[in-house]
C-alpha cells in the first residue's frame, strides 16, 4: 500500500475519525465539516494503491483480534473487494464533499457528520474483511448509521407536505401530525425490516461457523472439500447459504422486504446518494458476490467455470443449484416489481428509490444467472462480471441522480414532480447532469448502464436458450419488461421536473417548510439575509461544492466504456489488451448470439420510451389525460401506487398483531390475571376480618381476663399488709418453724 502504510488504517481512519468530528467542532465549525471529506480522502488514495497488490500484498494482511478463540483481523486483497473498496471509498469522498454546501445551513451537524463518516467507515470494514465475522460487524455499523440519518430530521414540528393524490399519506396506519414523527418512523421502519434479515443472516454464519471451523473466507475456501461435502449430505448446504442471503435480500431491499427503501428518503438528500450509491444497500450484493466466488472456487471453478463442472458435482454443487434459482427468481421479481412502482410515484426521491430497487434486482439476477451457468456446466464468468461492471455503473449514475435532484429539492422546497416544472431554463447545469444520468439509468449507449446492464440481459439471455428450464425464458422476460419501465418513468420525471409550465410561483414565502429547507435556530439571524435572498429569486444551480461532484460522476458515466475494458482485466485477473477487451465488448454487441438480446432490449427501450416522451416531454405543456377517473387503466394505476398492496399488507399485519396483543390484555389481563389479584384481595380481606375477630375477642380476651384476675388477686393481698413489726415476726417466726419441721423429717427424725 502506498508508504507501507498498515492495510487496517483504511478502516481505522474513517472509523475512530468519526469520533474526531465534534473535537474538530470546538474549534472550527467549517473545519469539522470537511473533516469526514479529508479523512475519507484519506482512505480513498490507500484504496486506489492497492490494485497493484491485489493477490499479492506486500506485507501483513492478519493480526490477531480474540486470540482465545484464536479469531484474526484479515484484510482481503482479491479484485471483488478491492474493487469495491475503491468505489465506496471515492462515492463516499464526493457525497462528503457535496455535504458541506448542501447542509451548511443545518443544525446538529456534529451528529450527521459523524454518521455519515462512521457509514462509510462500516462499508469499508464489510467489503475488505477476509473474516465474516468481523465483515457482519461492519454489516451492522450501516445499519445503526443508518438508522439515525435516515431519521435526522426527527424534531421537525412542521406539517408534513402532502400532494392531492398522495395514497401514503390516506392510509389510516401511516398518519402523522408533523414531520419529524415521519422521518422517526421512516428511520424505526429501515432498521426493523433490515434486522429482520440480519437475524437469519447471523444463523447462518453461525452454522457456517459450525461446519467449517471458521469465519475466513480463504480458509473455507481451501477446505471446501470437507466442509461443503458433509453440509450437502445432511441437507444443510442450501438451507445456510439461504440465510445468508436473507441479510441481503433486507439489506438490498429485495422481495419482500423492499418497503423500507422508499421510505428512506425522509433523510438529507447526501444520505439517500451514500444508501444508494455508496453503501448499505450495495452491501448485499457485495456479501452474494463473495459466496458466488467462494463456493466457485471452493468447488475447483475458479474463473474458468465450466472446466472443473465434474468436480463441482462430485462434492455436491449441483446442491447449490437451488440456492442460485432462488437469487435469481428474486432478483428478476424485485426488477420488474419496483420498476412499475416507479412508473407512478410522484416523489423525486421515491422515484429513484425504486430504480434502485429495481437496478439492485438486475444484479442480483446477474449472480443467480451466473451461479446457475456455473452449475449448468458454462461459464459464470461473464455475467458475475456484469454483475460487478452494473455495481460500478450504478453506483455512479445513481450518486449524480439523487445528489442532482438535492438541488432541485432545495431550490423548489417540494419533494413532488407534480409540483416543479420548467426548470430546463433556470437550473441549466443540473438539468444536463441529471439527463446524463437518466440516460444511464435508462440503458442508452454509450453511457454506462447500457453496457453493464445490457450484458446482463444478455446472459440471462444465454440462460433461457441454453437452460431446460422454463424459468429461464421468464427471467429474460422479467429482465426485458423492466427495462421498459425504466425508461419510461426516467422520462416521466424528467418531463415533469424540467419541462412545461412551472407548477409554482417560485415564491417561497408561501411553501411549505420541508426537511430540504429549514435552517436551524441557530443560524437563523446570522443567515437572515442569505435566507432572503434565496426566498426571493427564481430557482438557480447549487454552488461549486455541490456542482463539482455532480460533473465528476457526469464525466465517468459518460466516459465509463472506456474504463471497463480495465475493470474487466482486474475482475477476471486476466492479461487482455485494454483493445481486446474493447472490441469483444462492441463485438458481442453486434455479432450472433449477443445481437439477438441487444435488439429486444433496443425494441424493449423503444416500448417504454416512446410513449414516455411522447406524454411527459413533447406533451409537457399539455394536461396528461392518460389515466381515467375509472376504467382498467384507473384500477391498474391505483395497484402500482399501492406499491402492489404489499406495504399495506405488512402494516395490516402489524395493526392485528397490536389489535391482538390488546386483546390479550382485556380478555387476559384484565379478565383473568386482574380476576386473579381480585379475588386473592377479598380473600384475604376476609381473612384478616377473621383474625381481627379472633385476635380482638381471643387473644385480647385471654389477656385482659389474666390482667383483671391479677388486679384482682393483688387487691386482695393487700389486706395482708398490716403494717406492724409484731405480725411480720410472727408470721417469719412460724415460716421458720414449719421450715425446721419438713428439715427435721427429711432426716428421719420423726
Amino acid at each position: 500500500m502506498l508508504l507501507g502504510l498498515p492495510y487496517w488504517l483504511i478502516l481505522v481512519i474513517p472509523l475512530l475519525g468519526s469520533l474526531l468530528v465534534p473535537v474538530v467542532g470546538m474549534f472550527s465549525e467549517k473545519l469539522r465539516d470537511w473533516t469526514p471529506s479529508i479523512l475519507m480522502g484519506i482512505s480513498m488514495v490507500l484504496c486506489w494503491s492497492l490494485l497493484p497488490e491485489i493477490g499479492h500484498p506486500t506485507q501483513t494482511t492478519h493480526w490477531m483480534w480474540i486470540e482465545v478463540l484464536g479469531l484474526e483481523f484479515e484484510v482481503l486483497l482479491d479484485p471483488l473487494s478491492v474493487i469495491m473498496g475503491i468505489l465506496a471509498s471515492t462515492l463516499c469522498f464526493l457525497i462528503y464533499v457535496y455535504s458541506t454546501e448542501y447542509m451548511a445551513h443545518e443544525g446538529d451537524r456534529n451528529r450527521f457528520f459523524i454518521l455519515m463518516l462512521a457509514f462509510g467507515g462500516g462499508m469499508l470494514t464489510l467489503v475488505l474483511s477476509n473474516n465474516l465475522l468481523i465483515a457482519f460487524i461492519g454489516w451492522e455499523i450501516m445499519g445503526f448509521c443508518s438508522y439515525g440519518l435516515i431519521g435526522f430530521w426527527n424534531d421537525k414540528r412542521n406539517p408534513m407536505e402532502t400532494e392531492q393524490n398522495d395514497i401514503d399519506h390516506t392510509n389510516p396506519l401511516l398518519q402523522f401530525e408533523t414531520e419529524g414523527q415521519y422521518n422517526t418512523h421512516c428511520g424505526t421502519k429501515a432498521f426493523i425490516v433490515t434486522r429482520i434479515g440480519d437475524a437469519f443472516m447471523l444463523g447462518g454464519i453461525l452454522i457456517l461457523f459450525v461446519f467449517t471451523g471458521t469465519f475466513s473466507f480463504t480458509e473455507m475456501a481451501a477446505d471446501a472439500q470437507h466442509w461443503w461435502a458433509t453440509m450437502a449430505g445432511i441437507g444443510m448446504l442450501v438451507p445456510t447459504f439461504l440465510l445468508i442471503f436473507m441479510g441481503a435480500i433486507g439489506k438490498s431491499g429485495q422481495a419482500p422486504l423492499q418497503v423500507w427503501l422508499p421510505e428512506a428518503m425522509a433523510g438529507p438528500t447526501s444520505v439517500s446518494a451514500l444508501i444508494h450509491a455508496a453503501t448499505m444497500v450495495k452491501a448485499g450484493i457485495y456479501i452474494t458476490a463473495r459466496f458466488l466466488v467462494t463456493m466457485v472456487s471452493a468447488a475447483g471453478g475458479g474463473h474458468n467455470g465450466g472446466d472443473h463442472i465434474s468436480g463441482l458435482q462430485a462434492i455436491g454443487f449441483e446442491a447449490a443449484l437451488s440456492f442460485f434459482i432462488f437469487v435469481a427468481i428474486i432478483g428478476g421479481i424485485t426488477a420488474l416489481m419496483t420498476a412499475t412502482m416507479g412508473m407512478v410515484s410522484n416523489e423525486l426521491k421515491q422515484i429513484l428509490a425504486f430504480s434502485t430497487l429495481s437496478q439492485l434486482g438486475y444484479m442480483m439476477l446477474s449472480l443467480g444467472v451466473g451461479g446457475i451457468l456455473q452449475a449448468e456446466g458454462l461459464h459464470f464468468t461473464d455475467a458475475y462480471l456484469s454483475s460487478v461492471m452494473h455495481v460500478i455503473s450504478h453506483g455512479a449514475f445513481k450518486a449524480l441522480l439523487f445528489l442532482a435532484s438535492g438541488g432541485v429539492i432545495h431550490a423548489l422546497h417540494t419533494k413532488y414532480i407534480t409540483k416543479m416544472g420548467g426548470l430546463k431554463n433556470h437550473m441549466r447545469k443540473t438539468f444536463i447532469v441529471m439527463w446524463i444520468g437518466v440516460l444511464a439509468l435508462a440503458g442508452i449507449p454509450p453511457f454506462s448502464g447500457f453496457w453493464s446492464k445490457d450484458s446482463i440481459i444478455e446472459y440471462t439471455y444465454e440462460l433461457a436458450a441454453h437452460w431446460t428450464n422454463p424459468l429461464g425464458l421468464v427471467l429474460f422476460f422479467f429482465a426485458i419488461l423492466a427495462a421498459a419501465c425504466t425508461i419510461f418513468y426516467s422520462l416521466r420525471f424528467m418531463g415533469i421536473t424540467f419541462y412545461g409550465p412551472s407548477k409554482q410561483s417560485h415564491d417561497h414565502h408561501e411553501s411549505h417548510d420541508t426537511h430540504e429547507e429549514e435552517h436551524s435556530e441557530e443560524h437563523e439571524e446570522t443567515q437572515e439575509e442569505h435566507t432572503e435572498e434565496q426566498h426571493h429569486s427564481d430557482p438557480h444551480d447549487p454552488g461549486p461544492a455541490m456542482m463539482v461532484p455532480l460533473y465528476i460522476l457526469a464525466a465517468f458515466t459518460i466516459i465509463a466504456f472506456l474504463v471497463f475494458p480495465f475493470v474487466q482485466n482486474i475482475v477476471l485477473e486476466e492479461s487482455h489488451t485494454w483493445a481486446e477487451n474493447f472490441a469483444h465488448m462492441i463485438e458481442v454487441k453486434i455479432t450472433y448470439p449477443g445481437i439477438i438480446p441487444f435488439a429486444i432490449t433496443l425494441g424493449a427501450l423503444a416500448l417504454g420510451g416512446i410513449p414516455g416522451y411522447m406524454m411527459y416531454i413533447k406533451g409537457a405543456d399539455t394536461p396528461n389525460t392518460w389515466v381515467p377517473e375509472k376504467g382498467f387503466r384507473r384500477k391498474a394505476h391505483n395497484f402500482l401506487k399501492h406499491r402492489w398492496y404489499i406495504n399495506e399488507l405488512y402494516y395490516k399485519i402489524l395493526n392485528g398483531f397490536l389489535n391482538a396483543t390488546d386483546r390479550y390484555r382485556v380478555n387476559v389481563d384484565n379478565k383473568i390475571i386482574d380476576g386473579i389479584d381480585f379475588k386473592s384481595a377479598d380473600t384475604g380481606k376476609g381473612l384478616a376480618t377473621k383474625l381481627r375477630w379472633f385476635d380482638d375477642n381471643v387473644i385480647d380476651g385471654f389477656a385482659e381476663g389474666v390482667s383483671t384476675y391479677s388486679v384482682a388477686a393483688s387487691e386482695s393481698s393487700q389486706s395482708a399488709q398490716t403494717g406492724r413489726v409484731n405480725d411480720y415476726v410472727g408470721v417469719i417466726m412460724f415460716g421458720i418453724g414449719i421450715l425446721i419441721i419438713v428439715i427435721l423429717l427429711s432426716m428421719g427424725v420423726f
